[in-house]
């Protein structure tokens, strides 16, 4: 089975119980579409636990963007006001043995912008955020001469809830394609759903997009860390049950 979550922002408790409730099984993948830091205390522990599962692949989000593009000198600035809430996560990352702090850029440096899943038929383009033009995954690679950071930095912030039309002018060729983004709490959307709970909406060409963020990290706790499940077989993408976890 394949699970898909996104936007965990330093609350380990939630992710702990996310795994102890899927029971994930080494035959399973978990997809973690980005932004498993900041704003909550364990962004760091989230990391290393995910870094020592051979099972569980990491998205970056534009969190760990803004923390890759401060150390490694792009942006001193973003990462570190209140609002996104990187003090935390640095100070927890300055703890660490230089080896311990390598490891994790290395693993955020190669962790994934989009990826692509073709089962049965059925198109799903996972990623952060976007609709991202492509039939190739991609993985981040700052230390590319081919990449440009502000280019990923597009990747991974650059919508908002009131541009999907642009799915519209997705290539044909690509058509029908499934987005699963996070990033955007899903209570921002007028899709006619209740609040804190995964959104979709279906368009013309036969795309449909799917948000999973349900405000985890909220400041009032009542968001929830959702989880979906896509059966590897069928290529289903079970909308009708996804896994809250409060």
């Amino acid at each position: 089975m394949i699970y898909i979550c996104s936007d965990i922002h330093g609350l380990y408790d939630r992710y702990i119980r996310l795994l102890d409730t899927i029971q994930l099984k080494d035959t399973d993948t978990l997809y973690v579409l980005g932004d498993a830091i900041d704003r909550g205390p364990d962004g760091i522990r989230i990391l290393q636990d995910m870094m020592q599962r051979k099972n569980v692949e990491f998205f970056m989000g534009n969190h760990e963007h803004m923390m890759l593009m401060y150390l490694f000198g792009f942006d001193p600035t973003a990462w570190m006001l209140d609002c996104n809430g990187g003090k935390t996560t640095f100070e927890d990352f300055r703890q660490l043995s230089e080896t311990e702090q390598a490891e994790i850029i290395a693993y955020l440096n190669s962790s994934w912008i989009v990826k692509i899943l073709k089962i049965n038929g059925k198109r799903y383009s996972l990623s952060h955020i976007g609709i991202i033009d492509t039939d190739t995954d991609k993985r981040a690679d700052f230390l590319s001469k081919e990449t440009d950071v502000r280019d990923l930095q597009k990747m991974v912030w650059g919508m908002s809830p009131y541009d999907l039309e642009k799915i519209l002018s997705y290539p044909e060729e690509l058509c029908p394609t499934v987005f699963v983004t996070g990033h955007i709490v899903t209570r921002r959307y007028s899709f006619g759903f209740d609040e804190d709970e995964v959104v979709y909406s279906d368009f013309d060409n036969g795309c449909r997009y799917v948000d999973i963020d349900c405000g985890c990290a909220l400041s009032d706790g009542s968001g929830a860390l959702s989880c979906l499940k896509l059966d590897e077989e069928t290529g289903i993408l079970d909308l009708d049950h996804p896994l809250y976890i409060r």
